[in-house]
């Protein structure tokens, strides 16, 4: 009997054989599956130092948590490419009962991820980050060429922006898109570029440097920390800012971002994503993480006609939806 539980991450059991996606703690004796390298998927402690991912994610593991983790694999283990950031994956644990592990994914061709794509499972666990239906982002490619033609006006008259990125994820997608203008990093960026390099991403690692950067430019950042004293001086020097969020679909987040822009840019699937991969999936059961786990369960179970529900800490056996 397979027993699905959140606790230690989202654990089960197979045949004896116990499987955790995204544990908090790497534990001797299991099956450890870590999507990507965001710090809220990242383990904390580590009593094994064998995982379940990519060499990309292995290698930024080392540098976030000065960890030597090593790559693993497991039959029952395959790895799917998730589209949220450089090096994630979903997995899909294929037994009597296939379980598709999501973790954050995106199903939008971007400069540095490829799609994720549906898979057919008896049981999908997928995040609702944006899982309410008036999350719906626009084009792709439309709005990174909207967001260029503002940067190109910039540059044009010698100015300069400064662009507030997840070092992870969305800095490595600008500074790609954006890859012909003049653009520095902050070093955080520079130096997850520098990991990505190793694995083919074609990638700038180009440093601001407070003497030697001029206008025009265009700075990546997030613009918290120590940064935040360097990003002031840029705007009283004229520098415009925008932000890139999927939350820029809300109306409340330009203002209460204070920059001049915000562009609707994400690393995850918009609502209308996140139904099209479930009916895809065509699963017998589906759990909802992170986010509006209620409401997209809701959405799912009405309009899709598939049982769906939040995973939350209590045991269930899965044995009762197949």
């Amino acid at each position: 009997m397979s027993l699905l539980q959140l606790g230690n991450g989202i654990n089960f059991e197979v045949e004896g054989r116990r499987y955790r996606f995204d544990p908090k703690k790497v534990l001797p004796d299991e099956v450890a599956m870590i999507s990507h390298a965001h710090s809220d998927h990242l383990p904390s402690s580590f009593k094994s130092l064998s995982v379940v991912c990519s060499p990309e994610t292995r290698d930024l593991v080392r540098a976030r948590k000065n960890r030597e983790v090593e790559v693993c694999s497991d039959i029952r283990v395959k790895l799917l490419e998730a589209g949220h950031i450089a090096g994630s994956r979903m997995f899909l644990v294929q037994g009597e009962t296939s379980i598709l592990y999501t973790g954050d994914y995106c199903t939008r061709e971007k400069e540095q991820t490829k799609a994720a794509s549906p898979h057919k499972c008896d049981i999908l666990i997928t995040e609702a980050t944006y899982g309410k239906p008036h999350y719906v982002f626009p084009d792709h490619q439309e709005i990174m060429s909207v967001v260029r033609d503002w940067l190109d006006d910039i540059v044009r008259h010698d100015g300069s922006a400064i662009l507030f990125a997840y070092p992870l994820g969305k800095s490595q997608e600008l500074a790609a898109a954006f890859k012909s203008l003049p653009v520095v990093l902050h070093p955080s960026i520079a130096d997850n570029n520098r990991i990505l390099m190793k694995h083919g991403y074609d990638l700038s690692v180009r440093e601001f440097d407070t003497h030697s950067t001029k206008p025009p430019f265009v700075y990546i950042t997030s613009g918290m920390g120590k940064d935040t004293g360097r990003v002031e001086a840029l705007r009283k020097k004229g520098a415009k800012t925008a932000a890139f969020s999927g939350w820029a679909l809300d109306r409340r987040f330009l203002h209460q971002s204070t920059v001049d822009e915000a562009f609707p840019v994400s690393d995850h699937c918009g609502y209308d994503e996140l139904m099209a991969f479930v009916k895809k999936c065509s699963p017998r059961m589906v759990f909802t993480t992170h986010g509006f786990t209620k409401e997209f369960a809701m959405h799912v179970r009405r309009d899709l006609e598939i049982d769906a529900q939040p995973l939350i800490a209590r045991q269930r056996t899965l044995d009762h939806f197949c």
